[in-house]
C-alpha cells in the first residue's frame, strides 16, 4: 500500500440462493454493514432462470451505492426438464455456480481483507470456502427462531422420536417454542422416512452444523422465550438482526397504477391479496379465491397468478419473467372481472408491495406468511389473513395465530381447499369491528417492538454492531 492511501476496508461476501425472499434482506443486512459499520460488501445472487424476473430487476435497481451486487450466470434454458421440482431447480442453480463463486472469491480476497462469510440456507456446501480462507462463516435463516429451533434439533428427533412424524398425535415441544402438530411441520418432515425427500432434509439439518453461527431474520421482542433456548445451541451463536425488510420503495413507486389506486379509497378499507413470487394456487382454488372476495363485498387488491395444478411450479417460484404476456385474466371465473371493476384491482404477478403495505387504505393482508410478508405487514401495523402454502409457512401461521393473536388462519376442507366462503369469513373477521380491533391492537403492540429494534438503542442494532466488530477485530478466532 503506497504511503496516504487508504487501507481497503474488511469485505463481508454475502452468498444468496435464487429467492427473492431471501436477496431483500440479505441487501439489506448489506446497506447496514456499509452504512452503519464501514465493512465493505459483496452480495453474489444466484439466478435459477436464464431470463431474470421482474421482481429481481426491480431490487437490483435499489442496491444501494457501496454495494457490489454480482449476478452470477443463469443456467441454460435446457439445463433441467420442464418437470424440475423447485427443490432440483434451487439446487441446480447453486451447485453449478460454486466453482464461480469460489474464484470471484479468491480474488477479492487478494484485494482487500475477508472479514467473513454469510451464506443463506442453500448455501451451506459453500462454508468449505471460508474454512479454506481463514474466516467466520454464519448462515443467514430467513425465517423465525422457531423454525431455525426445529431444524437444528431434527437430527435429534429423527433419533428419538418412532414411527412417521405426519402420524403423531401430540405436539413436539422444543425449549421456549410453541408446541408444533404434525400438520404444521415442513412438508419433507412429513415424508416417509425411507424417503429420499426426507433423507435430503435430515442431511440438510445435519449440514447446519458446520457454520460458526446463524443470522436469524427475527427479534427477541417477537419470540422472548425461544431467544435463551436457541442461543448456543450445538455451541453456535445465534444473532436475531431482524426484522431485515425493504424500508425504501423505489422512487416511481408512487406513480405505480396500484399507489394511484389506493389513494382513491377510504382509509382501512382494501383488502390486499399476495401469496408471494412463489404462490401459485390450482385452478380450482384460484375460483374459490375470486368468488370469496366478490363475496365479501370488500375492495381488494389481488396480485394474480395464473393457476398451476403443481403449486410449486418452478415458472412461479422465481417470479415473473420478462416478456411473458401475464395481462390476460381468462383463467378467473366468467364474469368476476367485469362485476368487481369497480371495486377490486387485478395486478398481474407482481406488485410494489412495500408502498402498498404502508398505505393507509390498505384494511387486512391475506398472505402465505413468506416471513418477508409477515414482517413487512408486522412493520406497518396490518392485520393479516393466514394463508399458508409451503416451507416453514403452515409454523409461522400457527405461531401468528395461536401465539401472538396477530392473524386469522383460513380453515381448509378436508381436500385441502379454502372455500370461497371462508374467505368471505375471514375478511370479516379482519376488516370488521370485534375481532377485527382485536387483531389491529395486537398488531400495534407488535409494530411498536418491531420498530424499537431497528431504532439507535434497539435489539437488531445492536446485534449487528456486534458482529461487526467481531468480525473488524477478527476476535472470533479467540
Amino acid at each position: 500500500m503506497e504511503l496516504g492511501q487508504e487501507a481497503p476496508r474488511p469485505r463481508v461476501i454475502i452468498l444468496c440462493s435464487p429467492c427473492m425472499g431471501h436477496l431483500i434482506p440479505l441487501v439489506e443486512l448489506a446497506r447496514r454493514l456499509v452504512t452503519d459499520h464501514g465493512l465493505a460488501a459483496t452480495l453474489l445472487f444466484t439466478p435459477a432462470t436464464p431470463t431474470p424476473s421482474q421482481e429481481y430487476l426491480a431490487v437490483a435497481a435499489m442496491v444501494p451505492d457501496g454495494i457490489d451486487l454480482v449476478t452470477l450466470p443463469g443456467p441454460p434454458a435446457d439445463a433441467l426438464p420442464p418437470s424440475a421440482s423447485v427443490r432440483e431447480c434451487l439446487a441446480h442453480a447453486i451447485v453449478s455456480n460454486i466453482p464461480r463463486a469460489h474464484q470471484i472469491i479468491q480474488s477479492l480476497a487478494a484485494s482487500a481483507p475477508i472479514a467473513a462469510m454469510v451464506v443463506d440456507v442453500g448455501f451451506k456446501s459453500a462454508s468449505g470456502i471460508a474454512a479454506e480462507l481463514g474466516v467466520p462463516v454464519y448462515m443467514y435463516f430467513p425465517s423465525t427462531l422457531t423454525a431455525l429451533s426445529l431444524i437444528r434439533q431434527f437430527p435429534e428427533l429423527d433419533a428419538t422420536i418412532t414411527g412417521e412424524f405426519r402420524d403423531a398425535t401430540e405436539p413436539i415441544r422444543l425449549p421456549g417454542c410453541m408446541p408444533i402438530m404434525a400438520s404444521d411441520l415442513p412438508s419433507p418432515m412429513l415424508a416417509d422416512r425411507s424417503s429420499e425427500v426426507y433423507a435430503k432434509f435430515l442431511h440438510g439439518a445435519r449440514e447446519y452444523s458446520k457454520v460458526d453461527g446463524f443470522l436469524v431474520n427475527s427479534f427477541p421482542e417477537l419470540e422472548p422465550a425461544v431467544v435463551n433456548s436457541v442461543s448456543g445451541l450445538h455451541h453456535q451463536s445465534v444473532h436475531a438482526i431482524g426484522p431485515l425488510v425493504w424500508t425504501r420503495p423505489a422512487v416511481d413507486d408512487k406513480d405505480h397504477e396500484c399507489i394511484k389506486w389506493l389513494d382513491r379509497q377510504p382509509s382501512g378499507s382494501v383488502v390486499y391479496v399476495s401469496l408471494g413470487s412463489g404462490g401459485t394456487l390450482t385452478w380450482q382454488q384460484t375460483a374459490e379465491l375470486a368468488l370469496g372476495l366478490e363475496m365479501s363485498q370488500r375492495r381488494f387488491i389481488w396480485v394474480v397468478k395464473r393457476p398451476d395444478d403443481d403449486p410449486l411450479g418452478c415458472g412461479s417460484f422465481f417470479g415473473a419473467r420478462m416478456g411473458v404476456d401475464e395481462e390476460v385474466f381468462d383463467f378467473l371465473p366468467e364474469g368476476f372481472v367485469e362485476r368487481t371493476r369497480e371495486v377490486g384491482l387485478l395486478v398481474p404477478s407482481w406488485a410494489p408491495q412495500t408502498a402498498i403495505l404502508s398505505h393507509s387504505s390498505i384494511g387486512c393482508f391475506i398472505t402465505h406468511c413468506g416471513w418477508n410478508s409477515v414482517l413487512e405487514g408486522l412493520l406497518n401495523g396490518i392485520p393479516l389473513i393466514a394463508w399458508p402454502l409451503y416451507a416453514e409457512q403452515r409454523i409461522n401461521a400457527a405461531m401468528l395465530e395461536g401465539q401472538l393473536g396477530v392473524a386469522t388462519r383460513v380453515k381448509l376442507t378436508d381436500g385441502g381447499l379454502v372455500l370461497k366462503e371462508e374467505v368471505a369469513r375471514v375478511i370479516t373477521c379482519a376488516m370488521l369491528n370485534g375481532d377485527g380491533e382485536t387483531l389491529r391492537k395486537k398488531i400495534h403492540k407488535l409494530q411498536n417492538r418491531a420498530l424499537h429494534a431497528l431504532s439507535s438503542t434497539g435489539s437488531s442494532v445492536h446485534a449487528v454492531a456486534q458482529l461487526s466488530d467481531l468480525w473488524k477485530s477478527g476476535s472470533w478466532q479467540i
